[in-house]
């Protein structure tokens, strides 16, 4: 193998719009799908699905080990032990993603948590978290801010997959298929991510295990995946209360509102991997720097949580009875709520940017168990009386409690509140826009 390359000079808004541009698509694509397998299944069998979605998202970070932000930093810190960073978490994660499924397939076949539809739904959705450890060649690309390689091959991948659902909705296929096709979806995106890696120009180094390095994720990335847990188990609660409060049919209606305002959430992703190297980088060589860099994360994450905001608010109803039809009518303004949700958890998400290099990530788990108890606490209290809208409307403020308002309670994360503030406050800074556009072109 050759030895490895220094880094790539790529600019983070060049691969921020290839990430975004293959996200937009995406989002296209998938909403096409989303709308003909919701008609197909009815509001009952796609809140089904979508629950059994959620369960395998929900164990994700487990899978995942926390090891995302942590391995691009390693591999800033060790340039020239990149093929051992990443061959030791291309390790790590494949034995998490393999017991992860394993565990999440036997605790619902065996436990009695589920009906048996539903378990055989998650079991079949939880064996998608084995294809996961091939997310660690976009970490490669996305350090190298050279992400066009994985768009392509994301996008190849994507189409397929919803031929695959065109496919199996012109069959009329039952529920159980389109748990089937999740997990070739996830199948067609490590191939392709494979196959990528193998024609990388970024030379790496051999991918080998290495135990030094292991232990050094395994003590980063541990506190973070529990963490993680816990934060994508509040966020996603509601999802999973909702059966419960209000039953499948209603259930199927917010998924249906859900999956829209989760691109948005993805989107949000995207951009904070692509700036993190940064944002990594700037903090061990200048302050100055760090934060300038930290508040224009909390700038574009703001902004783009305000377009989606507006968007849903806007459009978000007429979307949704073209895309859904008249039996997920009540989705539109629960689409609404959400949106609105999206701004300040998008703003949460370059919060934790800040906990993972600057504050305890212990924070992120209190403000999680915060997030649980405002829901726990609104919800049985709305859903009875609002129905869908009532379930988002306690998501929203528990979105708010937990992912804005604890930056100014807890006594650590008070120095990134004020930047938090300043970027939800962007429509009305346009002084801020230049300087937004300037750090990303950096």
């Amino acid at each position: 193998m050759s030895p490895p390359v220094p880094a790539s000079t790529g600019q983070p808004l060049q691969n921020i719009l290839w990430l975004v541009g293959e996200r937009a698509g995406r989002a296209v694509v998938t909403a096409s799908v989303l709308g003909l397998v919701a008609r197909h299944l009815a509001p009952a069998g796609f809140g089904q699905l979508n629950f059994a979605i959620t369960i395998a998202a929900i164990a994700a970070p487990l899978a995942n080990l926390g090891l995302e932000g942590i391995v691009i930093d390693e591999l800033i810190r060790r340039p020239a032990s990149a093929g051992a960073v990443l061959g030791t978490a291309f390790r790590l994660r494949l034995l998490a993603g393999f017991a992860t499924a394993l565990l999440l397939a036997l605790a619902t076949l065996f436990g009695p948590w589920f009906t048996t539809s539903d378990a055989h739904l998650v079991a079949l959705v939880a064996f998608t978290l084995i294809f996961q450890p091939a997310e660690v060649v976009d970490l490669w690309f996305q350090r190298h801010l050279d992400s066009r390689r994985t768009v392509v091959v994301r996008t190849v991948a994507v189409l397929a997959g919803a031929a695959l659902k065109f496919f199996l909705v012109a069959r009329s296929a039952p529920l159980i298929a389109f748990a089937w096709a999740q997990l070739a979806d996830a199948a067609l995106i490590a191939l392709g991510l494979a196959w990528a890696g193998r024609r990388s120009p970024h030379r790496s180094g051999a991918w080998i295990w290495d135990s030094k390095i292991a232990r050094a994720l395994w003590r980063r990335g541990a506190p973070l995946a529990l963490s993680a847990l816990a934060v994508a188990l509040a966020l996603r609660l509601d999802q999973l209360l909702v059966p419960h409060w209000l039953g499948k049919t209603d259930a199927g209606i917010y998924f249906a509102a859900s999956r829209l305002t989760e691109v948005a959430l993805f989107v949000g992703t995207t951009m904070t991997l692509s700036l993190f190297p940064a944002l990594a980088a700037s903090r061990a060589h200048s302050p100055a720097n760090y934060q300038a860099r930290l508040q224009s994360l909390f700038d574009a994450l703001s902004a783009l949580g305000w377009i989606v905001a507006l968007g849903c608010t806007l459009v978000g109803p007429l979307v949704v009875r073209l895309l859904y039809g008249p039996a997920y009518s009540d989705a539109g303004n629960v689409l609404i709520v959400q949106g609105w949700a999206a701004l300040f958890a998008l703003s949460a998400g370059a919060r934790w940017q800040f906990i993972l290099l600057s504050a305890p990530t212990l924070l992120n788990l209190a403000a999680a168990l915060i997030h649980v108890a405002t829901l726990l606490a609104l919800g049985p209290w709305l859903t009875p009386r609002l129905g869908v809208i009532g379930a988002a409307v306690a998501g929203f403020g528990a979105v708010v409690a937990s992912g804005y308002f604890t930056s100014w309670l807890f006594p650590p994360l008070r120095a990134c509140a004020a930047a938090q503030t300043r970027g939800l406050l962007i429509p009305i800074a346009p002084a801020r826009w230049r300087s937004l556009l300037t750090t990303f072109r950096a």
